[in-house]
């Protein structure tokens, strides 16, 4: 067994997501390793070595000799390299480690033993700047920047540092968000937890209720059965969309738009929008395959966030959209929670296994072969009268959300099939996680899902989640965890406790934000700027440190301030003017005289 692969193990036990990541990617080609002049491999990136050519170990404990860790914060090291300058750091805590190319991480990974920097070190490899700022670390970092990876990795943290301030000021100041909503559909539930989300962190938020319009839209559709015409009324709709969004915005002044999927906004709709110089995002919370009208309006976006990544990110690229971001989707725990059921509740929904969703061909094809369960379904689409049908508790109506949480509470084991229009059976190259994911996990009640090519990043399979490869897997599975209740209960709570740290809506919307300020810094100063009160506004402009702003300092509190507030305080106070005093004497005399 070589370095690589005694590494590759010890790192599975530790962190599986990145392990997996590691081993499909193919040997560096950019980094060439030499050794030292004591023996120590050391590697060079387009000419430059990342650590010293003869002592590497006494470079790096000169570099960290005068760091100091900070027990409020935790030690974040930008830059890896062969983590020479890591070990001392991690003699003074644990450390988190943030290196932007896989490819060095690939090349440590064959040349260092990784013993000595686990289980003490986190390694953040090849991960945006927004997700690490809203999902993974703390938010008091104590940084040790290695310099020469800073300068292989320039922009990268660049764009990090700049994160950093988004990040401080988005959750310290209140931004402005308009919301539009879809009409209808499964993303409509997203939107308003988006909408929660956002005012739980502190911001403003307004929404354009397309949802209230549904009844009009869907007459529209039933008014003609000619195509052409029936074009024209759905554009015409579109265009009365428009103009009831920019009528919003126009009202409201947002500092950003925030559209979810099947919003209904044409380009140039969207176009005029981006006329109020503002960002307008786009949350695609569906299957690029199923859906494809994203193609009409992906382009004429600021932003364009996905649940798939490798798949759809090329074709977003081809057709013009400037940033696709991959933002996976979350549970919103004061929805998806774990509930004490009533008695009347445990009859009403108790199964060994249960299914909640459409009926989609895979489905169908497959859930047959578990009629020999206690099997309950719910959903819309399903055939009443096939033998599968008589399982469907709910004769096919809408199933509310309430009822839903109430569904995955109570049963023993929840089966998460991922929907496809043409697989029969489990789809292999399934690229996207739907939200019943995170929300049976917020609920911490345990589910069997088929395999998902990212799931491994976002949870670790077989410890949080159990998957299954195929249906004869699955009966195994079933059979299995219904005879283990304890081993349901302990993943189960692992998978709660990873949702409630990193896959809330709270999460992504941070994550979003942060993404989407991060090259607009100047923006957010002046948002900051034009939101102040007068007073605060004053005291800015003359300085806080100024003898005017600390005069100007003891009136902060002060309701409907003015600069009749400080003439009255003037003239009730004892004793001779001080220049300030007199200055603004002076200036409320010439306002009364231009008044």
């Amino acid at each position: 067994m070589d370095l690589f692969e005694k590494n590759l193990k010890l790192l599975q036990k530790h962190d599986l997501a990145l392990a997996s990541r590691v081993k499909r990617h193919g040997p560096p080609e950019n980094v060439r390793v030499s050794l030292s002049k004591e023996g120590l491999p050391v590697p060079q990136i387009a000419g430059t070595s990342l650590h010293s050519q003869y002592h590497p170990v006494k470079e790096a404990e000169q570099l960290t000799r005068g760091f100091e860790s900070d027990e409020n914060s935790r030690t974040i090291v930008f830059g890896l390299g062969f983590g020479y300058h890591v070990l001392p750091l991690l003699q003074k805590g644990e450390v988190t480690v943030i290196e932007p190319l896989m490819t060095m991480f690939r090349a440590f990974m064959s040349s260092i033993d990784l013993a000595p920097f686990l289980p003490g070190v986190r390694f953040r490899i090849a991960q945006t700047p927004a997700s690490l700022l809203a999902r993974y670390e703390p938010k008091c970092w104590n940084i040790f920047r290695h310099i020469p990876s800073i300068r292989i990795g320039e922009a990268y943290y660049q764009q990090l540092e700049k994160g950093l301030e988004a990040r401080k000021f988005i959750s310290s100041k209140t931004l402005k968000v308009l919301v539009v909503k879809p009409i209808y559909g499964g993303s409509l539930p997203t939107a308003n937890y988006c909408v929660d989300a956002l005012k739980n962190l502190g911001h403003e938020v307004e929404t354009v209720d397309c949802d209230k319009f549904a009844d009009g839209f869907f007459s529209l559709k039933e008014t003609t059965k000619i195509k052409a015409n029936a074009e024209v009324l759905s554009q015409k709709f579109l265009n009365l969309m428009g103009e009831v969004t920019a009528a919003k915005a126009a009202e409201f002044r947002p500092d950003m738009i925030l559209a979810l999927a099947q919003a209904p906004l044409s380009p140039e709709a969207i176009h005029r929008l981006k006329e109020l110089k503002i960002p307008v995002a786009f949350w695609f919370v569906e299957d690029f395959r199923t859906l494809p009208y994203w193609k009409e309006v992906a382009s004429a976006y600021d932003h364009f966030f996905t649940i798939q990544k490798d798949g759809f990110h090329p074709e977003l690229i081809s057709a013009g959209v400037k940033d696709c971001y991959y933002l996976p989707q979350a549970a919103h725990p004061t929805v998806h929670r774990p509930l004490e059921l009533s008695f009347e509740q445990k009859k009403l929904y108790k199964a060994d296994l249960s299914f909640m969703g459409a009926a989609y061909h895979n489905r169908v094809q497959s859930f047959p072969r578990l009629l020999d369960i206690d099997f309950k379904i719910w959903g819309t689409g399903w055939d009443l009268n096939s033998p599968l049908g008589k399982r469907v508790q709910n004769n096919n109506e809408r199933v509310t959300t309430e009822e839903t949480v109430n569904i995955y509470n109570a049963a023993k084991i929840n089966l998460n099939l991922h929907s496809s229009l043409y697989h029969y059976g489990i789809n292999p190259d399934g690229d996207f996680i739907n939200p019943r994911t995170f929300e049976i996990s917020s609920c911490k009640r345990f589910q069997l899902l088929d395999c998902r090519s990212d799931l491994s990043n976002l949870f670790k399979v077989g410890e949080e989640l159990v998957v299954f490869n195929s249906l004869d897997e699955l009966k195994d599975q079933i059979n299995f965890y219904i005879a283990n209740p304890d081993m349901r209960s302990e993943i189960a709570n692992r998978s709660y406790h990873r949702v409630l740290a990193e896959h809330t809506i709270e999460h992504r919307m941070q994550e979003l934000l942060i993404h989407v300020f991060i090259n607009r810094f100047d923006s957010l100063q002046k948002i900051e700027a034009s939101r102040l009160d007068p007073l605060s506004y004053c005291i800015e402009k003359a300085g806080r440190d100024t003898t005017l702003g600390k005069y100007l300092e003891e009136f902060e509190g002060t309701k409907n301030f003015s600069l009749k507030t400080l003439a009255n305080n003037i003239h009730n106070g004892k004793g001779d003017l001080d220049d300030n005093e007199t200055l603004l004497m002076i200036l409320d005399q010439v306002m009364q005289e231009k008044v």
